[in-house]
């Protein structure tokens, strides 16, 4: 014989009528049961489309579905920020997962700025972290990129970077054949040339800049033909020229530098000024300077020739 017995809603406690026939009992009065159906609806996965059970007193209504939120779950891994060590959410399915937090990629998108290509005018990432930010963009590095050189006086490996090829291109330069250290050395005049003896007795010319350091040696030298010439060697030992004595289409005397490259450094010429003086005027170098080099005496009695 079926049997009834006392039951209470679950919701508000009211008393009910359970049946022990029935597959499920009711856990609902009538009045609950009515509430709680109302308040229910349905959205779509928004994966697969799957219809999801809602509610309108939900604050966040469900957007996958159990299936969709399952895979989704286990889509799931953690890396560390490459910047601060914070572990950031990524997936298996990303081709490229996130390098950095939230917090230091703000950082680092506040750091970056532009600036202009100083040959070509092309924007160029910088960053307000960089004590030098970049002049050139990557094609101009490019085109222009440093290289090595030997220097012409004293034969050491020097690198021309991108900067000096470039201002060279555009004032129409060539490229510098002395390393640093030299160019230094030549920026100091006047120049000074002193007659002085050799270990062996022998007379040696040896040239000075403006503080005293030594630029080159020059000996008096006659060749396998019996020609007369004077070869020049820097203080590193490596000679940087030869100087014969040469006469012009008109029969005038004048004097010839060759450098090691077998080009001509320069050529000098005799002169006289107002005051009956001779002097000796050479022109030489990339841009054709000119050098105006006289005799002097110092307070000591020693001539020696002196060049500006």
């Amino acid at each position: 014989m079926s049997q009834w017995h006392d039951g209470s809603c679950s919701d508000c406690g009211t008393a009910i009528r359970v049946h022990e026939d029935w597959d499920s009992a009711r856990s609902r009065c009538q009045s609950c049961k009515a509430a709680n159906d109302a308040d229910k609806y349905y959205v779509s996965c928004a994966k697969c489309g799957t219809q999801i059970l809602a509610r309108h007193s939900w604050d966040h209504p469900p957007r996958f579905c159990q299936s969709c939120k399952a895979a989704n779950d286990a889509d799931k891994y953690y890396v560390s920020c490459a910047k601060c060590g914070t572990q950031i959410l990524a997936r298996h399915s990303w081709d490229h997962p996130p390098r950095f937090c939230q917090s230091c990629k703000a950082a680092n998108d506040a750091d970056k700025y532009y600036v202009s290509c100083a040959k070509c005018g092309t924007q160029i990432l910088a960053r307000h972290s960089w004590d030098h930010p970049p002049k050139f963009c990557g094609a101009c590095k490019q085109a222009y990129a440093p290289k090595e050189n030997s220097c012409s006086h004293c034969g050491r490996s020097f690198t021309i970077a991108t900067g000096i090829q470039i201002k060279c291109r555009e004032n129409g330069w060539d490229l510098p054949k002395r390393c640093g250290v030299c160019r230094e050395l030549f920026r100091y005049k006047p120049f000074k040339t002193v007659r002085e003896t050799d270990v062996l007795g022998g007379s040696i010319f040896r040239t000075y800049n403006g503080i005293g350091q030594l630029i080159s040696e020059s000996r008096d030298e006659t060749g396998f033909l019996g020609d007369k010439r004077r070869v020049h060697v820097s203080g590193r030992g490596k000679t940087t020229g030869v100087t014969r004595e040469r006469t012009d289409l008109f029969g005038a005397p004048y004097r010839e530098t060759i450098g090691h490259d077998g080009r001509v450094k320069s050529t000098s010429h005799e002169h006289t000024d107002l005051l009956g003086n001779r002097y000796t005027e050479s022109t030489g170098g990339t841009s054709i300077t000119k050098h105006e080099t006289r005799t002097r005496t110092s307070w000591t009695g020693t001539k020696y020739r002196e060049t500006k």
